[in-house]
C-alpha cells in the first residue's frame, strides 16, 4: 500500500511538471516597443530634378565655314580645351586690308609732314602766308590721326584671331552638337551646347505641410534615379516664397561633390531630417494597428514577469501617418508595451513571451 501511494505521488508530480513545461513551451513569442512621448526625428523624401545654372550655347564671333568639331556629345572637357575651329577667309582678307590701310596711312603722313616742313621754311622766309601754313599743318595732323585709327583697327582685327576657335570657358560637359562641319555660320550661331561643371543644382518641390520645417543651409541626402547606388550631399541654397503649383514650394539645393554623371533634367529626390517637437505626440509602427468592429486597436503586454506577460486590447484614436508610423491621439500611455510583431496571432488574455 505504501509503495502504491509513493508511486501515485511521483506520477502526479511528473504529470504536473510536464504540463507546466508544456505550457511554458507554448507561450507565443512577440516583439514590442515601449511607448514614449517626446521629440521624434523623422525622414521626409521630396522629389524634383537637376538643373544646370549655366547651360550655354558656344558660338563663333565671326562668320565662316565650320572647319572641325573636336568633341563628342557627352564628352567632358577641361578649361581652355579646343572645342571647334572655323575657316574664315573673309576675316583674313579684313586683316590684310587693315595692314594695307596702316601702311597707306603712314605714307600719307610722311608726305604730309614733308610738305609741312617745306611750307614752314618758306613761311619763315616770308614767301608763304599764314593761311597756307595752317592748311599744311592741318593736313599733317589729320594724316597722323589716320595712322592712329588704322593701327587701332589692325590691333582689333589681330585680337580677333582667337575668334577662329571655340575653347571651353571652364571645365564642363558637351551636351549636344548644334552645328555640322562644313556648315557656313554667321556670328553667334550655336555650335555646341555646354554645361559647366560644379553648377548643377537640384530643384526639389516640398509640400506646404513641411516647407516651414526647412531652412537655408540645411543638409539633405540627394539621390539621382539615373545614378544607382550613389548618394550626394546637398545643401539648401534658396526656397521660393510663393507656392508654384499644387501647394508646393521649390527648394534649390547645391551639390558640392559633383561628377560628369550629373546632367541637366535628371530626376532627383532629396531626403531631409525633420524634428517633430510635439511632446504630446505618440508614434507607433503602422503594422501594430488592427481594426476590429470598426474600431482601431492595438495589443499591449501587461502583468509582466520574467520576460512573459498577458495580452490586453486597447482601443485607440489615430492621427496623421508619418512614413511607416502613425500618430496615436488617445488610448496609449507612456510605458505601455505595444506588440509590433505577431499582432495577428495573439488575442486578449493570452500569455506571451516578449523580446
Amino acid at each position: 500500500m505504501k509503495k502504491i501511494i509513493i508511486f501515485l505521488i511521483f506520477l502526479s508530480v511528473f504529470i504536473l511538471g510536464g504540463c507546466i513545461k508544456k505550457n511554458e513551451q507554448t507561450l507565443r513569442p512577440v516583439e514590442y516597443i515601449t511607448v514614449k512621448r517626446g521629440s521624434e526625428i523623422t525622414n521626409k523624401t521630396f522629389f524634383g530634378y537637376l538643373k544646370s545654372s549655366s547651360l550655354t550655347d558656344l558660338s563663333f564671333q565671326i562668320e565662316g565655314t565650320l572647319k572641325k568639331i573636336y568633341v563628342k556629345e557627352g564628352q567632358s572637357v577641361k578649361r581652355g580645351q579646343i572645342i571647334a575651329e572655323l575657316d574664315a577667309p573673309l576675316y583674313h582678307i579684313q586683316v590684310q586690308e587693315a595692314k594695307y590701310s596702316l601702311s597707306d596711312a603712314v605714307i600719307q603722313y610722311q608726305n604730309a609732314k614733308s610738305y609741312f616742313d617745306r611750307i614752314k621754311k618758306l613761311h619763315a622766309a616770308g614767301g608763304i602766308s599764314d593761311n597756307d601754313m595752317d592748311n599744311a599743318r592741318t593736313k599733317m595732323e589729320s594724316a597722323n590721326y589716320q595712322i592712329q585709327i588704322a593701327r587701332e583697327r589692325l590691333n582689333y582685327m589681330s585680337h580677333r584671331s582667337g575668334y577662329e576657335r571655340i575653347v571651353a570657358p571652364t571645365d564642363g560637359i558637351i551636351l549636344a552638337k548644334t552645328a555640322s562641319e562644313q556648315q557656313y555660320l554667321n556670328p553667334g550661331t550655336s555650335v555646341v551646347q555646354f554645361q559647366s561643371s560644379n553648377d548643377v543644382e537640384a530643384y526639389i518641390f516640398v509640400s506646404q505641410n513641411y516647407i516651414n520645417n526647412l531652412k537655408n543651409g540645411q543638409k539633405a541626402k540627394v539621390k539621382i534615379d539615373a545614378i544607382k547606388d550613389k548618394v550626394f550631399t546637398g545643401y539648401i541654397k534658396e526656397m521660393s516664397e510663393t507656392s508654384l503649383e499644387r501647394l508646393s514650394y521649390r527648394v534649390k539645393l547645391t551639390l558640392p561633390d559633383q561628377t560628369p554623371e550629373l546632367k541637366d533634367g535628371m530626376s532627383a529626390s532629396a531626403v531631409f531630417e525633420m524634428g517633430i517637437n510635439d511632446n504630446k505626440k505618440i508614434l507607433i509602427p503602422i503594422n501594430s494597428l488592427l481594426e476590429e468592429n470598426g474600431e482601431k486597436i492595438v495589443y499591449i503586454i501587461t502583468d509582466t514577469n520574467n520576460g512573459t506577460g498577458t495580452v490586453k486590447k486597447s482601443v485607440v484614436k489615430t492621427g496623421q501617418i508619418e512614413n511607416d508610423k502613425i500618430t496615436i491621439k488617445s488610448g496609449l500611455n507612456d510605458g505601455d508595451m505595444v506588440i509590433t510583431k505577431g499582432v495577428s496571432e495573439v488575442q486578449e488574455g493570452l500569455r506571451v513571451k516578449y523580446q
